[in-house]
This record gives structure tokens, C-alpha cells and sequence, in this order.
């Protein structure tokens, strides 16, 4: 989203194919620095990454989940800012929101079976996820890792879907716009 005016202008010199793989990496690239920062936050905490793994081996595994959750509600963002784009996606983000926290506050066996849905949403498993790692609760990391990979994966086939849906439009409305201007003349 930070990089919408720069995509505009940059999106017209490239192919789709370039186009859809800058949209794609360049988040997941800058991702990177963003999660371990996030993750190296928690250090001066004294949080005990030690309860099931080796502290260093804890510290990394809570590192790349936070990575894989940031990119999963990332990329999930950033398909949606193709459709509804930036002026209008904030109500997208506060219904993303709001879905995924609602699952996480309280356990979902205690809540009424409409939050079910929590099992397969990103901030849910991401929870779970670092709740093994400090808790040393039940391990299910292999379930969390494959929900956010689920939701990575489905954002990765939607990005650029939806952008070649959006550019196609685009290039319709503008021939529209030059035959139209023809006909002026």
C-alpha cells in the first residue's frame, strides 16, 4: 500500500509478467527485515523462547512465523488494494480486523460455534503458533505453518489475478477513451 504511486507510475513500462512478480516479491522481500525486527522486539522482554526448544532455535522458529503471518495477511492486502484500491481499502483492513482478533481473544471451544471459522484464518494459527514456542502448549506448528502457507499461497494466485483483471479493464477503458476521441476529431 505504501508503494501504491510509485507502482502507477512504474506499471505502464513493465510486462504483466514483471509486473505481477514486483507486486508479489517486493512485499515479501521487505517482509523480511520488517518481521525480524518485529521479532527482535520481544528480546529485551526476557521472553522465555526456551520452553520447548533451544532459545536460539525458539527465537528463530517465533521469527519465521511472525513472517509468515505478516505475509499472509500482507499479500492478503495487497490483493485487495488491486480491487478496491487504496481509497477504499481501509474498510477491507477493519473487517480483516476484526475477524481475525475476534477468534483470538477468548479460545474458540468457548465461544459459540459461528467462530469456528477461526481454524483456518492466519491470526489464529499465528497465535497458536507462538503459544507452543513460549508456552510449550500442544504442538501443532505443522497445522499453523500449513494454514499461513494455505493463505500465502491463495494471495499468490489472487494478486495477480485480480491485476490482470484491473489492468484489462484498464486498457479496455482507455481504448474506449482513444476511439471515443477519434470520433471527436
Amino acid at each position: 500500500m505504501t508503494y501504491d504511486f510509485a507502482r502507477g507510475i512504474i506499471s505502464p513500462f513493465l510486462r504483466f509478467g514483471s509486473y505481477a512478480r514486483m507486486r508479489l516479491f517486493v512485499p515479501m522481500v521487505v517482509y523480511i527485515p520488517l518481521s525480524f525486527s518485529y521479532a527482535m522486539v520481544n528480546l529485551p522482554f526476557k521472553i522465555t523462547f526456551d520452553a520447548k526448544y533451544t532459545y536460539a532455535g525458539g527465537y528463530f522458529l517465533f521469527w519465521v512465523f511472525v513472517y509468515l503471518g505478516m505475509t499472509a495477511m500482507g499479500l492478503a492486502t495487497e490483493a485487495m488494494i488491486t480491487l478496491l484500491t487504496p481509497r477504499f481499502i481501509s474498510y477491507f483492513l477493519i473487517a480483516l480486523i476484526v475477524t481475525n482478533v475476534s477468534v483470538v481473544s477468548v479460545p474458540i471451544v468457548l465461544q459459540p460455534s459461528f467462530y469456528r471459522y477461526g481454524y483456518g484464518f492466519p491470526v489464529f494459527n499465528l497465535s497458536e503458533a507462538v503459544r507452543t514456542i513460549i508456552f510449550n502448549t500442544k504442538n501443532r506448528l505443522g497445522l499453523n505453518a500449513g494454514v499461513l502457507v494455505a493463505w500465502v499461497v491463495l494471495s499468490m494466485i489472487t494478486v495477480p489475478l485480480f491485476t490482470w483483471l484491473m489492468r484489462r479493464k484498464d486498457e479496455q477503458a482507455e481504448k474506449q477513451k482513444s476511439e471515443e476521441k477519434k470520433v471527436v476529431v
